[in-house]
Order: structure tokens, then C-alpha cells, then sequence
């Protein structure tokens, strides 16, 4: 899985203090992001099982 920069979970960890008014540490904030990453992974694999054949052709999914 791809690790998250530094900078964005700082983004995060600003924007949800902006959001809430209460600041997450900075651990709370890398983990929240951690599970956003992980989301997206398992929509991305969904995605690619489901659409195998637009995949093999490199051609872009029809919406």
C-alpha cells in the first residue's frame, strides 16, 4: 500500500481540526488517512475484478 506524505496527513490533521474544532494528533490523523488509502485500494481491486477485460486492453472504463 502506498505510504501517505507527510504533508498531507498535516493537510488532514488541519482540515479536520478546521471541521471539528477538536485537532487530532498527528497519529490519529495518519491513520484516518491510512484508512482512506486502504478504501480506495479495495474500490480500485473491485473495479479491476470487475471490469477485467477493459483493463487487458488498456482502453479507459465507458461510463
Amino acid at each position: 500500500m502506498t505510504e501517505p506524505s507527510n504533508d498531507f496527513v498535516l493537510y488532514i490533521q488541519k482540515m479536520v481540526k478546521e471541521k471539528t474544532g477538536k485537532e487530532p494528533t498527528y497519529q490519529e490523523a495518519k491513520e484516518g488517512v491510512d484508512n482512506l488509502i486502504g478504501f480506495f485500494d479495495l474500490l480500485l481491486r473491485i473495479d479491476r475484478r470487475n471490469n477485467r477485460r477493459e483493463y487487458k486492453q488498456n482502453k479507459p472504463i465507458k461510463k
